[in-house]
């Protein structure tokens, strides 16, 4: 499974990407974003990786290169982090349940609120 998280409470903000197997995170990506309210655009940097646990830190354009070497990524981020422009989402909708956004690489993101037991 793929879980994405956005973390409000720290300054910055925090953004988490990973794939699981089960409860075992094989991969997480994390860093820093922004968001303009009034553009209702997300940008982000990936600034660590974390391999089975083991956390390596990553410039914004090598997280672009890897992932657009594995498929999780588009080219067109690796072109943008080459001009110093961050990867991003431009938000559609969102609700207590669902939020959908278009990437900056042309692509739908579609989010499914998960919530843990006891929460």
């Amino acid at each position: 499974k793929a879980i994405q998280s956005f973390d409000t409470s720290t300054d910055p903000y925090g953004i988490e990407n990973g794939i699981y197997l089960g409860d075992l995170a094989v991969v997480k990506f994390s860093g820093p974003f922004d968001f303009d309210l009034v553009k209702r655009k997300l940008e982000f940097d990936f600034t660590k990786i974390a391999v089975l646990g083991f956390v390596i830190q990553i410039k914004s354009e090598d997280a672009a290169k890897i992932g657009a070497s594995t498929g999780l990524g588009s080219e067109s981020n690796v072109k943008n982090s080459e001009k110093g422009k961050r990867p991003f989402f431009n938000w559609i909708s969102a609700d207590a349940t669902i939020a959908t956004a278009r990437g900056g690489g042309g692509g739908l993101a579609l989010w499914k609120r998960v919530v843990e037991e006891g929460e």
